[in-house]
């Protein structure tokens, strides 16, 4: 069961945050994102169980870094 949440802020005005999705204590998930406008798009995964999880991110599209935070 994880909690997560897709986002992102506008290059042209980045103090407006815009949320695609969120979800809590959700245990199977897919879909898509195609981003609303130019800018920095996120994702986040938060594990709240006691079992290892895996997450797979697939990316296309024309964008300068992907980062992995921990």
């Amino acid at each position: 069961m994880v909690n997560f949440g897709t986002h992102g802020e506008s290059f042209a005005a980045p103090d407006k945050a815009h949320s695609y999705e969120k979800g809590r204590g959700v245990a199977s998930d897919e879909g898509k994102i195609v981003a609303a406008f130019d800018g920095k798009h996120g994702w986040f995964w938060r594990n709240r169980g006691d079992k290892n999880v895996t997450v797979m991110v697939r990316a296309t599209g024309d964008y300068t870094d992907f980062k992995r935070v921990m």
